[in-house]
């Protein structure tokens, strides 16, 4: 699949094979990022969480690209009211989780290019401590060579091993609800408290501020960004539910967008539909790029931009290169 991306970015520009994928790709796709970094900041970022994070750098390069080739960037409300069938191709931005950095390096370069944009929230993370367990866990497998899981020592003293670990406590965490994702992360390193993360998140009057832009759109990333299918039909509701009380009442706007934690199948029940829909949502975006499923406003897919998507990249993604290939390749 690797290299048949790079043969395809070698042959992007030609007309034909342009005019080919424009016929299939659809006439809107939606980009999804997490953080934008600093590019000094960047190249310190490692381990399995640099994947949420593109540099300022390359995020401007892609915006730019969007304004020279006159491609329509609309909010996820126009895109609803035009039933999802824009006049002309048109992209969707949007962001994840709510960094801090969205608001610091992201809104001055789309508040130029006057590119509208919106901003999944996790209330949890505005108004309790602001923590999450990708960070805190990264952070203290970083300053260990060894940590013992259930009496067995574990070697952690490569970035390898380190991201190996990760990915099986990954697992473990998205079954976890929050104080017991916490309560699992303070025996595993020995600590007495968590990290206050309040660094790398938006906080209450960074929000207000941003939502006083009519380009930013907020949305729901549930309350406390847990993989739904992992739990009960209630706490489903309440985790959708609370996030929207929370985020109405407190910044006086209404939420009408859902974005699904994690959002691959593994992580979506799919009948969320019938929640999001009775408390009002008119859209939800997975993480996914392509779908088997028959079309539903509350299973948008999206296309993830990394902090390695050159400019080819780019191309190919907007075109809807990748999301054709892994209908073909892994149906």
């Amino acid at each position: 699949m690797i290299l048949l991306k790079k043969i395809i970015n070698r042959v992007i520009n030609l007309k034909s094979f342009n005019f080919f994928f424009k016929k299939l790709r659809g006439n809107f796709v939606i980009l999804y990022y997490h953080g934008v970094a600093d590019n000094y900041e960047i190249e310190k970022i490692k381990g399995p969480n640099k994947h949420l994070f593109v540099s300022k750098s390359n995020f401007s390069k892609q915006m730019e690209f969007l304004k020279n080739n006159k491609i329509d960037v609309i909010s996820i409300d126009e895109l609803y009211k035009l039933d999802f069938n824009p006049p002309k191709f048109s992209v969707v931005l949007s962001f994840d989780d709510g960094y801090k950095d969205n608001i610091k390096i992201a809104y001055p370069i789309l508040k130029e290019k006057n590119f509208p944009f919106i901003i999944y929230l996790i209330p949890k993370i505005l108004n309790e401590e602001p923590w999450v367990w990708w960070i805190e866990l990264w952070d203290q497998l970083q300053k260990k060579n060894m940590i013992i899981i259930d009496k067995d020592k574990i070697d952690v003293s490569t970035e390898d091993l380190k991201i190996s670990l990760f990915l099986r406590i990954k697992k473990k965490m998205k079954l976890l609800q929050i104080k017991a994702q916490k309560k699992m992360i303070k025996e595993l390193f020995d600590l007495s408290s968590t990290t206050n993360m309040s660094e790398f998140f938006l906080n209450e009057k960074e929000i207000k501020l941003l939502i006083e832009d009519k380009l930013v759109t907020i949305g729901s990333h549930s309350q406390d960004h847990l993989s739904l299918k992992k739990f009960s039909k209630n706490i489903i509701y309440d985790q959708i539910n609370k996030s929207k009380i929370y985020l109405e009442k407190y910044f006086d706007i209404s939420i009408k967008h859902f974005s699904y934690p994690y959002g691959q199948n593994e992580d979506i029940a799919f009948y969320e539909h019938e929640i999001l829909s009775a408390l009002g949502f008119v859209t939800s975006v997975t993480t996914m790029d392509y779908s088997y499923k028959k079309f539903n406003p509350h299973y948008l897919n999206r296309c993830s931009i990394g902090p390695n998507v050159s400019e080819n990249d780019f191309k190919r993604k907007l075109l809807g290169v990748d999301r054709i290939l892994r209908k073909i390749f892994f149906r």
